[in-house]
């Protein structure tokens, strides 16, 4: 350890608050080296890593359940290129892709054809790659890629990664299990990527005509699998959510059996702390993450709506703290408008370290569709602090900027810096224990309203004569008004005051507290919602009334739709689906989630007969 980080720790130690100080390296290293072993979901060692929670929260007293879960899930296997006139290149598919018959899939390569993105974030191919096989380069979203050669008629898609590691990975926009709406959306054609080297062979040959032949593995099945879910409780029902996934490529100590035992560690402290918790919080352990697209996550919302709509406040998402190479002397903070704010204004105060400055947007707020963030859709906001990762520049940082042992069978122990990934699990333990303590949630509407704004004057200037968003923008400014006076309202004078209010609550102020709680997603006039002292007469507690249960920019009307993991534009978010002529594909991105999603069980693919996790 250098002089420098050394003195970086020390100064973190003497400013954080007292209960980070709880935090035990040895605890988390215990966890650590039980976890360590092969974590794919369906597995012996996910079914492992999850009893030993359950055995740990038990000893530490903390309340929990395991759920079996029974998701749809994917496995690669096998995959490589027989190409004419350079022979066998060996390659890496990806969950969900489809699987070849023994004969594979032939056809001739057409290089030159990177597909189009479109406003929406979403990609298009052109007539060329009809009946072949586009081989293209620097496309991160391959799902979005994948969809679009499918929809294109390719026969399949080669990818050259940009280094000469590959990494696992999964093509579909599906999210989570598929419902009867989505399962259309399953990849129909194989996919593999091939390192940069094997790729300059291919590009050189490409003044001809090359045929080659896709040979992919790939299973698809159900599993049952453990979810590991445990409470901390407050004084009333209301919760943050913490989260992480259990399941991993390999043993994925790094992404994420340092979240895994973080996590777990913050659980054993709150429970000590759980008289002083206004709210409690929620601990997760999701699986199906890397081999189901955020199944577990997905599974859960569906089966726990109601609790999650009425009473989780805040949600955080840890995946991959503790990396050997992180910026022990910074710290990040970041989160949706409204919790953002917080999420800066905590981090400063109880770390003693100022977080970069938030770059400008370059296009309006869109939640981002990754991380297990399967609550959108419930208006649920995000937010985190940590110790930032290592950045580009390091070994450890390819030239693709991904962590050069993501995704691979190199993302072992070694790989950890249990300096950082302690001192990341006291910033969170902080920030988590203080929003969990304040009597007054800091969410605040005006950046949400604004964030609004944004988008549809962005959208009315690109709008069509037959589109007039004039009206829509002027509500939208309204609510940006009144939602500014709300935040500007005193709060009230004293915890004494709520408590007394809670204690005269009147019959049928618990309806009257969902009124002001759920913003009507449907006919809102911003001028007649009532403000802070208006609401507060009406039975509301402060609580309910700065609530995160407002639509974000993301599809209000889609509370209850499936959604998808590839990049939707903010016009299918306001449109509604009967005045949309386009096919819905959903996206990669930044629309609601899942919820009240009806799952079949049939056979949704092809099956390669494989066991689960085979390589």
């Amino acid at each position: 350890m250098t002089l420098a980080k050394l003195v970086a720790l020390v100064i973190a130690a003497l400013l954080l608050t007292p209960i980070s100080s709880e935090v035990s390296i040895a605890e988390i290293g215990r966890t650590l080296h039980a976890i360590d072993v092969d974590r794919t979901s369906g597995g012996a060692g996910e079914r492992a890593s999850a009893d030993y929670l359950a055995r740990k929260l038990t000893e530490y007293g903390v309340a929990h359940t395991t759920y079996d879960a029974r998701l749809f899930l994917s496995w690669p296997g096998r995959a490589e290129l027989d190409v004419q006139g350079i022979g066998i290149v060996r390659g890496k598919t990806a969950a969900f892709s489809a699987a070849t018959a023994s004969g594979g899939v032939r056809g001739s390569l057409v290089f030159d054809v990177q597909p189009a993105r479109g406003v929406d974030r979403t990609l298009a191919f052109d007539a060329r790659v009809r009946g072949r096989i586009p081989v293209v380069r620097g496309i991160a979203d391959t799902e979005a890629l994948v969809l679009a050669g499918q929809q294109a008629g390719a026969l399949g898609v080669v990818q050259i990664d940009a280094t000469d590691t590959l990494h696992e990975d999964i093509v579909t926009t599906t999210w989570g299990t598929p419902t009867v709406e989505s399962a259309g959306r399953l990849p129909v054609i194989p996919y593999v990527c091939i390192t940069k080297s094997d790729g300059e062979r291919l590009t050189a040959a490409a003044a001809r005509t090359i045929t080659a032949t896709i040979t992919a593995d790939v299973t698809r099945g159900w599993r049952t699998i453990p979810i590991v879910v445990a409470d901390v409780p407050g004084r009333t029902r209301d919760f943050v959510l913490l989260a992480t996934h259990l399941d991993a490529w390999y043993h994925g100590m790094t992404d994420t059996g340092g979240s895994v035992a973080s996590i777990l560690e913050m659980a054993r402290v709150l429970q000590r702390h759980a008289a002083e918790l206004q709210r409690g919080v929620r601990f997760a352990w999701w699986t199906g993450h890397s081999f189901g697209r955020y199944a577990g996550s997905a599974w859960y919302v569906d089966r726990f709506w109601a609790d999650l709509d009425q009473h989780a406040v805040a949600y955080t998402n840890l995946d991959g703290p503790g990396r050997r190479g992180s910026r022990t002397n910074a710290v990040s903070a970041t989160g949706w408008p409204g919790l953002a704010e917080y999420a800066r204004e905590s981090s400063e105060r109880l770390t003693g370290r100022t977080p970069a400055a938030p770059r400008a947007p370059s296009v309006p707020f869109r939640p981002g569709r990754d991380s297990d963030s399967s609550f959108q859709g419930l208006g649920i906001p995000f937010f985190a602090i940590g110790v930032p990762g290592p950045e580009r520049g390091s070994p450890d940082v390819d030239a693709a900027g991904r962590i050069a042992y993501w995704h691979t069978a190199e993302d072992t122990f070694d790989k950890l810096d249990l300096a950082a990934l302690e001192l990341d699990t006291q910033y969170r333990l902080a920030q988590v224990f203080d929003l969990a303590t304040v009597r007054v949630l800091p969410h605040r509407l005006q950046p949400i309203a604004a964030a609004y704004v944004s988008a549809l004057t962005d959208l009315a200037g690109a709008a069509t004569p037959t589109v007039d968003l004039a009206k829509t923008v002027e509500l939208a400014r309204a609510l940006d008004a009144a939602a500014a006076r709300f935040d500007r309202a005193p709060q009230p004078a004293a915890t004494a005051d709520i408590d007394a209010r809670n204690a005269r609550e009147r019959p049928g102020a618990a309806a009257a507290r969902q009124r002001c709680v759920r913003i009507p997603r449907d006919g809102f006039d911003p001028r007649t919602q009532p403000d802070r002292e208006r609401a507060a007469r009406g039975g509301c507690k402060p609580r309910a009334v700065v609530t995160a249960d407002v639509p974000y920019p993301s599809g209000p009307q889609v509370h209850f739709q499936d959604c998808a993991q590839e990049d939707v534009g903010a016009v299918r978010a306001i449109v509604p689906r009967s005045a949309r002529a386009t096919r819905d594909t959903s996206s990669s991105g930044r629309i609601s989630t899942c919820g009240r999603r009806r799952v079949v069980e049939p056979s949704l693919g092809p099956r390669a007969g494989r066991a689960p996790g085979a390589r």
